[in-house]
């Protein structure tokens, strides 16, 4: 008999993939072409919970008003922000919500990880907030515990659909009454 896949399997698989490509990604050092700003410098344009896309960049296809995702030089942490000025040495960046450009500038050109496609998920759908709170950025350590939770929820669920497709059912012997003795069953 042939097993019939459900929208929840299907949608269990692609949320697998997703997670193993995040893996993948903060493993190899990478940053995933999807990001959630954590800050509100760069209101109106992006908002706290935004999921923005990124995409790689070089020197030559950064320039002055673009949005920019890099590593700060002096922090360590991922910033989005526009870029103001561009030099040789780097370039000079500032938060739209802010009054000056940010001091730690320029940001050297290495730091830079891509540039903002200009797509965007809006906080407003809860994407953004839910990776937050997951991610242990927001309301830690609930987040981590409610996944790390989840995660044996699902792998239990997983090993008992395991355990019992593994099973065959018994059959009940064949009664023999009624069947004059050697002859085969009709």
């Amino acid at each position: 008999m042939a097993r019939r896949i459900s929208a929840a399997d299907i949608a269990l698989i692609i949320l697998t993939l997703l997670l193993l490509v995040v893996i993948v990604y903060r493993v190899s050092g990478n940053v995933t072409p999807l990001l959630v700003v954590k800050s509100g410098s760069m209101e109106p344009t992006l908002k706290v919970g935004d999921v923005i896309v990124i995409e790689p960049a070089s020197p030559e296809d950064i320039n002055i008003g673009d949005v920019i995702v890099f590593w700060n030089p002096w922090y360590g942490n991922l910033v989005v922000h526009r870029v103001v000025h561009k030099t040789d040495e780097g370039v000079y960046t500032r938060g739209d919500a802010n009054a000056g450009t940010d001091p730690w500038s320029p940001v050297p050109y290495k730091n830079i990880v891509g540039k903002w496609t200009g797509f965007k998920i809006p906080y407003w759908t809860g994407i953004g907030y839910l990776s937050l709170f997951l991610s242990g950025e927001i309301y830690p350590p609930y987040g981590l515990l409610l996944l790390v939770g989840l995660i044996i929820i699902n792998l239990f669920f997983a090993l008992r659909g395991l355990l019992r497709h593994g099973r065959k059912p018994e059959r009940e012997p064949e009664s023999s009454e009624g069947q004059g003795g050697d002859a085969p069953p009709a």
